[in-house]
């Protein structure tokens, strides 16, 4: 679809947010946010006057607290994907979510972590941490595991070659890139089955720095008084 907004929120910093709003009922969705960013959404939100319907978190986050929650508190939007139990739904793949005129397709994508989504446009895919730009999630963290990250990045691969790759996470200050991009130059992607889950399951001694924080805020029940100003639309 063209004609809709479309940015990242972070300012290129490691951690991406992206932001996509329908042009015909000004909805938006906010895949992945930051907490501490969360100020700087809602400025960016009442600067073009349109309204949060939907707020994505791809996966659960290892390295930094999710801004999803708070978003949702603050809006009336429906906090979706992951993890189980944070969210007000989960979502499940094939699911279209309807954002005004705007639809994208989640997939399932299990490796970095269990509940690994990615999100499908006509254009482009949100790939999370399953895909990254020349490298891929790593599987060493909780949940994580190498056997299902090769199958869901070959599902990825399966797709056009000109669909633009747009990751949760980036460290080299690159803004996206393309599957066709990716197949050629990713060396991960060039591995054979057994050199990936190799070198995947190999152990790796540095954590994120926040990993324990992250994983207690990120995992927390969600209150049962928490609900959606209204449920959200799939198709």
């Amino acid at each position: 679809m063209k004609g809709f907004i479309f940015e990242e929120l972070n300012g290129g910093a490691s951690c991406r947010t992206y932001l996509l709003v329908s042009p015909r009922t000004r909805e938006a969705l906010i895949v992945d946010p930051v907490l501490e960013l969360v100020p700087t959404y809602m400025q960016r939100l009442a600067k073009d006057q349109v309204r949060l319907a939907l707020v994505v978190d791809t996966h659960t986050h290892a390295d930094h607290l999710s801004g999803g929650r708070e978003l949702a508190r603050m809006t009336g939007a429906v906090h979706a994907g992951a993890p189980e139990g944070a969210v007000h739904r989960l979502l499940s793949d094939g699911e279209v979510l309807a954002v005004g005129d705007l639809r994208l397709t989640v997939w399932a994508s299990p490796g970095h972590t269990a509940d690994g989504l990615v999100l499908v446009m006509e254009d482009r895919v949100f790939t999370g941490d399953t895909l990254l730009i020349g490298a891929t999630g790593r599987t060493d963290l909780p949940s994580g595991d190498a056997e299902s990250e090769y199958h869901s990045l070959q599902r990825l691969l399966s797709l056009p070659g000109d669909m633009l790759v747009f990751p949760s996470h980036d460290y080299g200050g690159r803004t996206f890139s393309t599957l066709g991009h990716e197949r050629l130059t990713n060396p991960r992607l060039r591995l054979e089955h057994d050199a990936f889950i190799r070198l995947m399951t190999t152990p790796r001694s540095e954590k994120p720095a926040r990993l324990a924080e992250a994983l207690a805020y990120n995992t927390r029940p969600r209150d049962a008084h928490d609900t959606p100003a209204e449920q959200f639309p799939m198709l």
